[in-house]
């Protein structure tokens, strides 16, 4: 089934409702974000190899599966049954990793961690690729900052739910672990009725046509061919190079926060909220910008201001002044991921699956070197030299992003001509 565009609707029918069920996947999100370095680093006492291994092993899950749910989504199988086998894996990780943290069994959350990886990309490959079929080619940086909108509901909720307990249960002189650490099992009973939910309610035969919008640039097969195929290559390399060089700091950063500017876990939960909020009310603003600006300018920008950003975050001994460099951190990084995102949506409407495959495989092999190489850093060379580290690979990667964006450009089957 397909559906017509207006200059009022640029998204089909169902599009809010399939957006607003992530809002239950993403419940655990934030919380467990917080929860897994607190643990390992604090409760465990893990080496800083140690912590990278375990940051890196739900990239490696990722990293693997990856490929494999771009080619099923390209194949035919069905996206909503996809989105449901991840929801309920999601569901299970949580079950695995509530068990072996309640054990401070290190191999458990290893393994958990691996798990969690590898059965997530069934829910979002799929679903990013639904996305792209709903949304018009003008507004799809926009459709995306709504989903990362309704993940960022998600995450708020979830905190509050996660932190209340955590707070409340720590406040007794010697807290309970299965209540300590319960919020687990909540978003466990959240995944699977996201999942449930998802599979009765969303068409994932509704698609978006053009009707009155200039006619998209098609390029025949002849012409792209080995050229072509090499720009993808090169571009998913540069991918790869950013994707190392956004992990080698920031799995760390939290502990950062703990050893250097305060040993109170609630305020350092404190720290992360604006980040959060802004994730939520900024999104689909950072979207409309997205579609609008230049990618050469707005990842020059986006890289530019990264960079000095990060220098300045572990920089300051000011809780306040961190804060709102990590807000301002997080509203860049997010800018960032749309412009690519809404680019790499453009480049082929047959194969987005197997491109957004590509992505996450590149991403997330970059993202198990980055916290290795991060990690050994950490221990040999202070707790800075990620980061710096981080700060020149950034401004390094900008000419070559720019390269890889000038090389497929003009190849674009869903090219914008205005």
């Amino acid at each position: 089934m397909e559906e017509q565009s207006t200059p009022d609707r640029p998204f089909t029918s169902d599009f809010s409702s399939m957006l607003n069920l992530i809002t239950l996947n993403s419940l655990g999100m934030f919380f467990f974000g917080f929860l897994i370095p607190f643990v390992v680093s604090q409760q465990i006492d893990a080496s800083g190899t140690e912590m990278g291994l375990v940051f890196s092993s739900n990239v490696i899950g990722y990293m693997i599966s990856s490929p494999i749910a771009g080619i099923l989504v390209d194949y035919g199988l069905s996206k909503k049954k996809m989105v449901l086998i991840g929801s309920f894996g999601r569901a299970m990780s949580y079950i695995i990793l509530f068990l072996a943290i309640l054990t401070d069994f290190l191999v458990g959350i290893l393994a958990g961690m691996f798990f969690l990886g590898f059965i997530v990309s069934l829910f979002w490959i799929p679903l990013n690729t639904m996305i792209a079929e709903k949304s018009s080619k003008f507004h799809r940086a926009k459709a995306y900052g709504l989903r990362d909108s309704n993940i960022g509901k998600g995450q708020l909720i979830g905190a509050f739910i996660g932190f209340g307990i955590w707070g409340y249960a720590n406040s007794f002189t010697n807290p309970n672990p299965l209540f300590v650490y319960s919020p687990l099992l909540i978003y466990c009973l959240g995944n699977m009725l996201a999942g449930i939910l998802f599979f009765f309610n969303v068409d994932e035969d509704i698609k978006f046509i053009s009707s009155d919008e200039p006619q998209v640039k098609i390029v025949e097969n002849n012409q792209i061919a080995r050229y072509y195929r090499l720009s993808i290559l090169f571009f998913l390399f540069v991918l790869l190079l950013g994707s190392i060089n956004g992990s080698l700091a920031k799995p760390f950063l939290l502990v950062y926060l703990l050893e250097n500017l305060t040993t109170d876990p609630n305020i350092a939960t404190y720290i992360y909220i604006p980040a959060g909020v802004a994730s939520v009310y900024l999104a689909p603003k950072l979207g409309d910008l997205a579609d609008k600006i230049n990618p050469y300018s707005g990842i020059t920008l986006a890289s530019l201001l990264g960079a000095v950003t990060t220098f300045f975050l572990i920089n300051t001994s000011s809780l306040l002044i961190f804060t709102l460099l990590l807000t301002l951190d997080t509203i860049i990084v997010s800018a960032g991921i749309l412009i690519i995102q809404n680019f790499l949506s453009r480049v082929s409407k047959s194969h987005r699956g197997r491109l957004f495959g590509l992505q996450s495989t590149f991403n997330n092999l970059g993202g198990i070197i980055g916290p290795l190489v991060g990690g050994m850093l950490w221990d040999t060379f202070g707790q800075k030299s990620p980061f710096y580290l981080s700060i020149g690979v950034e401004l390094f990667l900008i000419p070559f992003f720019i390269i890889a964006v000038f090389l497929i450009y003009p190849h674009l089957e869903e090219s914008i001509v205005r």
